[in-house]
């Protein structure tokens, strides 16, 4: 079994060459657009990609981001994979707290989908402390980042590969992506790293409404200061592993029974992929 990423980025250049660096302990082939980054990010991608075979630098231009962009490079790296491996919507922003293959072994074979839990990292009133009396020291341990979370989203993030997989030009998944496994795998979220990245990254969102991307909610913050959570209404990562987790909070990932029993047959009759 091989893991297969797809990863699109934009302005990430503080943190990519770290997670990808995680990352490849995990992943047999990183495939990376960049969507014309203006921060150094692509550089960094490359020279990363000339010291690790695992992660391969496909593309980098300044089209418009949509959903089906990753679509694309499945499309474009789809034939380096085989039945029995995996495919992940690789973030930038994103890493895994162990080795996924350890999960992923133990989903049946007519489960192809695999949901994720996001424990959201925020930047907090004491990581403006912190960067006020100056930048933390990168560690590879990502002890640096910010520590306080809510297990608050999840979003499908793997899917089985099958060689008859169709991933049209816009979409957001390929077509009959599969049965959905019923336990979630978790990754921490650093989406807010520090106020120069949150500016970035607020300005970044703002120029792609402004040109039409329409997923992203209608209040996107101007300023990163409006960001900043309150950390007594977060949870701690206090380092021993465990973390708060209410299923209430998050997304309904599983089918209506009878949408599952449709998919099982349909797919174990192979009528879909």
């Amino acid at each position: 079994m091989r893991l297969h990423g797809l990863t699109v980025v934009k302005n990430e250049a503080d943190f990519i060459e770290r997670a990808l660096r995680y990352s490849v302990r995990f992943f047999d082939g990183i495939y990376i657009f960049d969507n014309a980054s203006t921060d150094g990010t692509w550089e960094i991608v490359r020279r990363v990609a000339h010291e690790l075979p695992q992660v391969v630098a496909w593309k980098s231009d300044d089209r418009d981001f949509n959903d089906g962009i990753r679509g694309e490079v499945f499309n474009v790296f789809s034939d380096r994979a085989e039945c029995g491996d995996w495919w992940c919507r690789l973030d930038a922003d994103e890493i895994y707290l162990a080795d996924p293959r350890l999960f992923l072994r133990r989903v049946p074979a007519y489960c192809h989908v695999v949901w994720s839990v996001h424990l959201q990292f925020y930047f907090t009133e004491l990581d403006e402390v912190r960067w006020a009396s100056g930048a933390p020291v990168p560690a590879e341990d990502f002890s640096d980042m910010p520590r306080h979370y809510l297990a608050n989203n999840s979003e499908p993030r793997w899917f089985r590969h099958r060689p008859g997989l169709q991933w049209g030009p816009i979409a957001g998944w390929p077509d009959h992506l599969g049965l959905v496994y019923r336990q979630r795998l978790p990754l921490k979220h650093f989406q807010w790293r520090s106020p120069q990245q949150m500016q970035v990254r607020l300005d970044t969102r703002h120029e792609a409404i402004r040109r039409g991307y329409k997923n992203f909610p209608h209040n996107v913050a101007r300023h990163w200061g409006e960001v900043v959570r309150d950390s007594s209404t977060l949870h701690e990562d206090d380092g021993s592993g465990d973390y708060v987790v209410d299923p209430a909070a998050l997304q309904q990932h599983l089918e209506r029974p009878w949408r599952r029993a449709l998919k099982r047959f349909m797919h174990g009759s192979g009528l879909w992929p």
